[in-house]
């Protein structure tokens, strides 16, 4: 019997408080972001004997028989137990090993593997070298990297002017006039419960994008957002114009270690630079002043338009990885 074995999960209770502990968790393996999703999945820790020392969430195909990609769960894959007492060296030595056992066993149980690596998992060789020697591509693993931003909101905890935070004068100068605009025009950003509208913009805005409309990744949303904000994981924001009408609306859900821009839509009616501005800057203050939340993952800046968006606020480039290997069949 070797060093490790994968053995499935069986209490989701147990399983929860592991990935809040992990540096690698995210609300995104939690057992009920899953459920809620509803996306086929897999769960495993990882043993040394009887302790755990790394979990790993997957997305399944339909049959079980690969891990996949899903749209709905941004971050899945690896996750490290947190051991603050052993020398780093020996911590890496480690963790190396433990991702070349995983992919021993993953490999075996499914025809092809995908998984989106959290930021904090930064180590690739485990999959790099992976039949390294071979010239057959179906053998290895390919790396895509991806990127995210991160950005500090802890300063916004306490109440005081805006415009004299660190925050504010690091915005970009677009940002900064849409605040002061939604300001002197009287816009209001509120929490809301009720999510219709947003799905009504978001359904306009797939279309405007020259997307079909899939009504069963509609139902999954609107399920999802429905079923975190009902237990306190997500919040909606709507910002308002003075007249009462919706401009944009944003969605966050959050974890133990950040909050996670999770989607966003505009009004097709009604148009303005300021409405989306202000339902993120707003958002985030509202996340540091009521949820004790300093940290925001806003969540991809892999598109030009949606990247420059996130970045002008102000955020650090993170790097994640998508790794993947093809189906031998």
């Amino acid at each position: 019997m070797g060093k490790y074995s994968l053995v499935a999960v069986n209490d989701f209770e147990e399983w929860d408080s592991f990935v809040d502990r992990s540096p690698q968790g995210t609300i995104f393996s939690k057992s009920y972001y899953l459920l809620a999703a509803d996306v086929n999945h897999a769960l495993f820790y990882v043993l040394k004997g009887q302790e755990k020392k790394a979990a790993v969430a997957l997305t399944l195909s339909k049959d079980g028989g690969s891990c996949i990609l899903d749209d709905l769960v941004i971050y899945n894959g690896i996750m490290f137990q947190d051991c603050k007492t052993q020398k780093p060296v020996k911590e890496r030595a480690e963790r190396f090993e433990i991702v070349e056992h995983i992919i021993s066993e993953l490999v075996k149980q499914y025809s092809s593997i995908e998984m989106s690596l959290v930021p904090q998992l930064e180590d690739m060789r485990p999959f790099l070298w992976h039949n390294y020697d071979s010239d057959q591509l179906e053998d290895k693993f390919k790396i895509d990297i991806r990127y995210t931003s991160y950005l500090d909101i802890s300063e916004l905890s306490v109440i005081r002017n805006e415009e004299e935070t660190n925050i504010f004068l690091n915005l970009d100068t677009l940002r900064q006039r849409n605040i002061r605009q939604a300001r002197n025009e009287n816009f209001l950003v509120t929490k809301e419960l009720e999510i219709g509208p947003f799905m009504r913009f978001y359904t306009k805005l797939m279309q405007g994008q020259g997307e079909e409309t899939d009504e069963r990744k509609l139902l999954r949303i609107k399920n999802l957002i429905h079923e975190l904000i009902k237990s306190g994981n997500a919040n909606a924001y709507f910002s308002w114009n003075a007249t009462g009408d919706i401009g944009y609306i944003t969605i966050f859900c959050h974890d133990k270690h950040r909050s996670y821009y999770l989607f966003g839509a505009g009004s097709p009616e009604v148009k303005g630079h300021c409405y989306g501005t202000i339902a993120f800057w707003d958002a985030f203050k509202d996340l540091s002043q009521n949820s004790g939340v300093t940290e925001i993952d806003l969540e991809g800046i892999n598109s030009p338009k949606r990247g420059w968006f996130k970045l002008s606020f102000g955020g650090d480039f993170k790097t994640y990885y998508q790794v993947k290997k093809q189906s031998l069949c």
